[in-house]
């Protein structure tokens, strides 16, 4: 059977089976807001090693992934399916995002990647949250298109489709519900890096401009001695 790795979590998947399928089944991480449809980017992976063990991109994929994602190995694992019995190691976007925190916020800055990005692992962050969200919304009309045209020729079904949504949302809502109380229960340990760094650069502008008012102030002029002028009578 093939053995997929998702998130360095090893399970195993059978021939003709989606990446989706076989992470439902594991109750490994990979996200399926739509009930696995093609009609949201939840399920988006990063395919690292054995993308040729899977089945041709779709146009649905191709609808929702812009051409570097497709280069980079990207797929929607709702509509890869398992062609091959060869291993197969993938990451989630979850996980990156995930990564690209604790790099920025969490982890011992001694034993980090390096890292080219010109404002270091915080800015790395950043502009991954940024891009994602810029390719998600330039993507958004494409696959729009994508989904009418796929309920005018019958690929898609409505009915079906929202019925699997509610499914999803329903097998998935203890995990959502957990999530989330861990998420909040951990929120000012999870900012308190944010909240520092934030910290230390508003004192740092704070320090500036304190320094320059202190120069120009009436109080700093005061301190200069003047100069006595002697008038001579003539």
């Amino acid at each position: 059977m093939p053995k997929i790795e998702i998130n360095g979590q090893t399970v195993e998947g059978f021939t003709d089976e989606s990446l989706l399928g076989m992470a439902r089944r594991h109750k490994a991480h990979i996200g399926y807001a739509c009930g696995g449809h093609g009609l949201c980017q939840t399920c988006e992976v990063e395919v690292t090693s054995g993308g040729d063990a899977l089945s041709p991109m779709t146009d649905v994929e191709k609808a929702w992934l812009n051409s570097d994602k497709i280069q980079r190995g990207h797929r929607l694992a709702c509509q890869a399916h398992i062609a091959k019995d060869a291993p197969i190691t993938l990451t989630t976007r979850a996980e990156m995002a995930r990564r690209y925190f604790n790099n920025a916020f969490v982890s011992d800055k001694k034993t980090l990647p390096p890292t080219t990005h010109p404002q270091g692992h915080v800015g790395e962050f950043f502009t991954f949250l940024g891009m994602e969200t810029i390719s998600h919304v330039l993507a958004a009309p494409l696959a729009l298109g994508n989904a009418l045209g796929r309920l005018s020729d019958g690929r898609l079904k409505l009915d079906a489709s929202v019925n699997d949504l509610f499914a999803a949302w329903n097998e998935r809502m203890p995990e959502i519900s957990d999530f989330v109380g861990k998420a909040v229960s951990g929120v000012p340990e999870a900012v308190a890096p944010v909240t520092s760094a934030l910290g230390e650069l508003t004192k740092g502008i704070a320090d500036a401009v304190s320094n320059l008012t202190k120069s120009t102030s009436p109080a700093a002029s005061s301190e200069v001695k003047a100069t006595p002028i002697k008038i001579e009578k003539v």
